[in-house]
């Protein structure tokens, strides 16, 4: 594929790599985040197997001197838990940057075109991403879906309501155990968690072997607290004496509670870090709710809906209701009139002519689709426009018993 003349006209080629080109691919990726150098060799092998060479795609300037590459963008096949359970296989955007040198030239534009082309080709539902900027994806139909608390809990603090067990029921984990357990509750608990990412099979090499250049020389490996129902992986900042809780499961309240109960006691410990749901149940096990500081909010995962029919069918709902949605879209062929009618949680999505009752861009209808984004919420921001009793019945219908959660960066 060659979508564009290699003349002096226009030398911006864009192209599928070869596999000679992922050297030159990495370099691009460590200089567009800011990382102290590319993935080590070791790394390479294990992403690659988690990306085809066909769901990539890089822009080749053919009229400057080696013709370097000068964009990149891939995507994974990623899974993800929506309202009811049901797992949905996402193109999962990730590895996106321009060279610094050839902005404003319409080449991210171009890339998520062609990307946009082959997800639509493939009958993907949905698009996701976790974005390292916030204003660049909301054009191409994304909106932030999925949001987490960045906390700090100091253990001098946390004291818990319930008294401790006779045994914590929770042990450190050696590689062994490690390797058995971490997957498999991992999959356990991201198959009963809205927003949930299941990782791939492919994904856990690289995640289990923390490598050194995960980290600085001032902080530890990652150390496992192994839970029948859950784990916490976290390490050891030297420098301040602080926790950092780098992947937290738990698949029971009890799991939960046993877990943070262990991580709030560690020895030495000044404080521990880690990110968690908007609404995680912690704050309100302790005595002193103070004991755990909010120090953020991040937007951890937006989603975009590629097939709206097939991705408004696939979740379940908390409320029945018939309505028509006029779905405007500036980038893709998602725009049109939709009638949305729930019975019994299911939905059936039909295109239609009728009169709409609500009208909603596709990255506002994304960004409340799994519920971690309140449609009362659009529509106060202008975001949504509905009489009140419209808005009413589609927040409703959308309502979630949980915030969605992803819990995995990619």
């Amino acid at each position: 594929m060659n979508n564009s003349s290699s003349d002096a006209a226009d030398p911006l080629s864009l192209e599928r790599p070869r596999g000679t080109d992922w050297p030159e691919i990495l370099e691009i990726d460590a200089r567009a985040f800011a990382l102290p150098k590319p993935l080590p060799a070791d790394e390479m092998i294990e992403f690659r197997n988690r990306a085809g060479e066909g769901d990539t795609v890089i822009i080749r300037d053919t009229g400057s001197d080696g013709r370097p590459i000068v964009a990149v963008s891939l995507y994974f096949p990623v899974p993800l838990t929506v309202p009811g359970g049901e797992s949905a296989t996402t193109a999962g955007l990730s590895w996106v940057s321009v060279s610094a040198t050839h902005r404003r030239r319409g080449l991210l534009r171009r890339m998520i075109t062609e990307q946009y082309r082959t997800w639509r080709e493939r009958e993907f539902p949905l698009a996701t991403l976790t974005a390292s900027e916030g204003g660049i994806y909301e054009r191409f139909g994304f909106g932030p879906a999925i949001f987490s608390h960045r906390v700090r809990v100091t253990p001098a603090s946390a004291q818990f309501r319930t008294p401790p067990p006779a045994d914590s029921r929770v042990r450190y984990g050696n590689s062994e155990q490690v390797v058995r357990h971490v997957p498999e509750v991992h999959r356990r608990w991201a198959a009963g968690r809205n927003g949930a990412i299941t990782r791939p099979e492919t994904w856990w090499p690289s995640i289990i072997a923390d490598r050194a250049f995960r980290r600085n020389s001032q902080t530890s490996g990652l150390h496992y607290l192994l839970h029948a129902d859950g784990y916490a992986a976290y390490r050891i900042d030297a420098r301040d004496k602080t926790a950092i809780v780098e992947d937290f499961v738990a698949a029971t309240p009890e799991a939960h509670t046993d877990l943070w109960r262990v991580l709030s006691s560690l020895d030495l410990v000044s404080a521990v870090t880690a990110s968690i749901p908007v609404d995680d149940p912690l704050p309100h096990k302790l005595v002193n709710a103070r004991a755990l500081e909010v120090q953020g909010r991040a937007d951890e995962l937006w989603v975009s809906i590629l097939d709206v029919v097939a991705a408004l069918e696939l979740r379940t709902y908390g409320a029945d209701g018939d309505l028509v949605l006029d779905v405007t879209d500036g980038f893709g062929d998602r725009a049109g009139r939709y009638r949305l009618t729930v019975a019994d949680a299911r939905a059936t999505v039909t295109r239609t002519d009728d009169a709409p009752q609500a009208g909603i861009d596709i990255a506002t209808l994304s960004s409340v689709y799994l519920g971690g984004v309140g449609v009362r919420e659009m529509a106060a921001a202008g975001r949504i426009d509905a009489d009140p009793e419209v808005v009413a019945q589609l927040a409703a219908m959308f309502a979630v018993d949980e915030a969605p959660f992803a819990g995995t960066f990619f």
